[in-house]
């Protein structure tokens, strides 16, 4: 069984998560620059039998200034790889969680910004792991 890779897109940079190959546990993957995320993502797609991606808007539901581009983006995942389906998934409040999640990191480790975007990814993974399936 494959696993499912999990997205926090961004301008700058893009959060990165895997399940176990059981699909059963989120796990940090990394932090990659968004200039450079299609190269990594070229290196991890045969590992890879799904894909979902936060999906950006406000507590008003309107769309954010990020929402356009995660949208091109999914646009050009599913022309590259049209074989690896693609979920859109909730992700208002995310950051803000690992904004919480991150303050049981040492500080020196805090202070990375990109941790939050993985941390961000692997939380909307293992919420989507969570979910029952029909």
């Amino acid at each position: 069984m494959g696993r499912i890779l999990a997205i926090d897109y961004g301008v700058r940079r893009t959060g990165l998560a895997w399940s176990d190959p059981q699909r059963r546990v989120a796990l940090p993957l990394d932090t990659v620059e968004t200039a450079q995320l299609w190269e990594r993502l070229s290196d991890l797609s045969a590992q890879i039998e799904g894909v979902i991606i936060g999906y950006p808007r406000r507590l008003s539901g309107q769309p954010t200034d990020t929402t356009a581009a995660v949208e091109a983006f999914a646009a050009e995942w599913q022309r590259r790889y049209p074989h690896i389906p693609l979920t859109f998934v909730e992700e208002r409040l995310s950051t803000q969680a690992a904004h919480r999640h991150a303050q049981s990191l040492p500080p020196r480790t805090r202070r990375d910004k990109g941790i939050y975007d993985q941390i961000t990814a692997t939380l909307l993974l293992q919420n989507y792991l969570s979910r029952p399936r029909l």
